[in-house]
Parts: structure tokens; sequence; C-alpha cells
């Protein structure tokens, strides 16, 4: 299992119906199997996840946030990582709960 403790993300790729951008970063944390994080920038004015380990390369979590228009979406995502140059590099699959609408994103540890 990678240790996510204080490690920053920054979000490289997403799909077009997803609110992370280049701008947003997150902070993550880890406790044992357990992970969370806070995330902000572009279009996010404050976000928080929280999930787990699934295996020794995925997570899954649930994600919140308030967009710009202070509107509050909520979703899930699995997230698989590989290091990449000394970096850790995460392959999002994510969903709102909304409109059910789903999309992959890439973020990579900065």
């Amino acid at each position: 299992m990678i240790n996510l403790n204080q490690k920053i993300f920054v979000a490289v790729e997403n799909s077009e119906t997803g609110e992370v951008s280049n701008q947003t970063q997150f902070y993550y944390y880890q406790q044992d199997k357990i992970i969370w994080a806070e995330y902000a920038g572009g279009e996010i004015v404050k976000g928080f996840l929280i999930g787990k380990w699934i295996n020794n390369t995925q997570i899954e979590f649930t994600y919140q946030h308030l967009n710009q228009q202070l509107t509050n979406r909520l979703g899930r995502c699995v997230t698989t990582f590989k290091e990449q140059n000394g970096k850790l590099v995460g392959t999002e699959n994510w969903q709102w709960l909304d409109t059910l609408e789903q999309g992959f994103s890439l973020i990579k540890e900065k």
C-alpha cells in the first residue's frame, strides 16, 4: 500500500463534465487504510473527500465540493496509483451522484 499522507496532487487531465482543473490542488492524508483530502482551486471553492484503500494500488472514495456558483456537487471515484519518474500518478474513474455522468481524470504528485 502506498503512503498518501501529506502528499499534494494537481489535476493534469479531466473529462469535459468534470469541474477539477490544473488549478485544483488536493492535500491528502492517510491513517492506515483510511484516506481523506481537502481540495480547492479553479472552479472548486472548497472540497473534501474520504475513502479507503481497496488493494495495494487503488483507493475508493466519495467527494463533495462547492463550485464557484456555490452549487454543492457530490460524487464517487476509484483512483489507481502508479509511480512515474519518482512521483505518484493517479488515474481516476469518477461519477457524479446527481447526474450520474461518468468521467476520467489524471492527478499527479506535486
